[in-house]
């Protein structure tokens, strides 16, 4: 199998389930997205973060006169469903189907058109970045697809490249999510944007605590459930 990465930037205002992003940094999802034809495809996201931000994406989602689906310059018009598959305290999941899709173009519907049936796609969203993992079992037309993307994404959205190569670490669950608290979230994702984890570190815990305005005391146990979370996450997967 092989597999294919590239991530595409929304500029604030391109589209409005990602302006949910860019406005709540804590806020995540993971997909996992297959097509179904050319005209038709599915997805399962998973969101982690604040509970404004789940609401405003889910009324987004419900909301049949928002279309979000196209990356080129034409609107994707579509019949879209939608259900709300888990509704917790930091979490939502949410269910897709689009069919008779015409006009503009997904990245689902671009790799249904180039790649070979049965193609897996997995997506990341944070901030104002959607991160793209395709696996599939013959990188042919990748190219083109490559083509597609480079070349007619619409104002506000910049593609960036990752790597074409033979699949590795698929042995986890895509849509397998650590439930870590909004706060542990921001600590954590501040602390690694700040050099917290490198090796020297570039700054201590109590500079990163100045940063954030959060006692020192507080940011480290919040830094430390986090870690406890995350490792055992991981190692109940190996």
């Amino acid at each position: 199998m092989r597999e294919f990465t590239f991530s595409i930037d929304y500029e604030a205002g391109t589209d409005p389930v990602m302006d949910v992003f860019v406005d709540h940094p804590s806020l995540v999802a993971r997909g996992l997205h297959s097509c179904v034809n050319d005209e038709d495809f599915w997805r399962i996201e998973r969101f982690s973060g604040p509970t404004a931000a789940l609401d405003a994406v889910e009324r987004l989602y419900l909301d049949q006169d928002v279309r979000t689906e196209s990356v080129t310059e034409a609107d994707c018009r579509a019949t879209e469903h939608h259900d709300i598959l888990e509704r917790s305290d930091g979490e939502r999941a949410v269910y897709t189907y689009v069919e008779r899709i015409s006009g503009g173009k997904s990245v689902e519907m671009l790799a249904g058109q180039y790649l070979p049936r049965g193609s897996l796609l997995c997506s990341r969203r944070v901030e104002g970045r959607q991160e793209w993992r395709i696996l599939m079992r013959s990188d042919e037309k990748v190219g083109l697809l490559y083509d597609a993307l480079s070349a007619n994404l619409r104002s506000g959205l910049t593609f960036h490249v990752g790597h074409l190569r033979d699949a590795d670490r698929w042995r986890h669950d895509s849509l397998g999510t650590v439930s870590l608290d909004p706060d542990q979230r921001t600590a954590l994702r501040a602390a690694a944007r700040h050099g917290y984890y490198r090796a020297p570190s570039e700054i201590t815990l109590e500079e990163l605590s100045s940063k954030l305005d959060v006692p020192r005391s507080t940011l480290s146990y919040r830094l430390r459930r986090a870690e406890e979370q995350l490792v055992t996450e991981y190692l109940d997967g190996v």
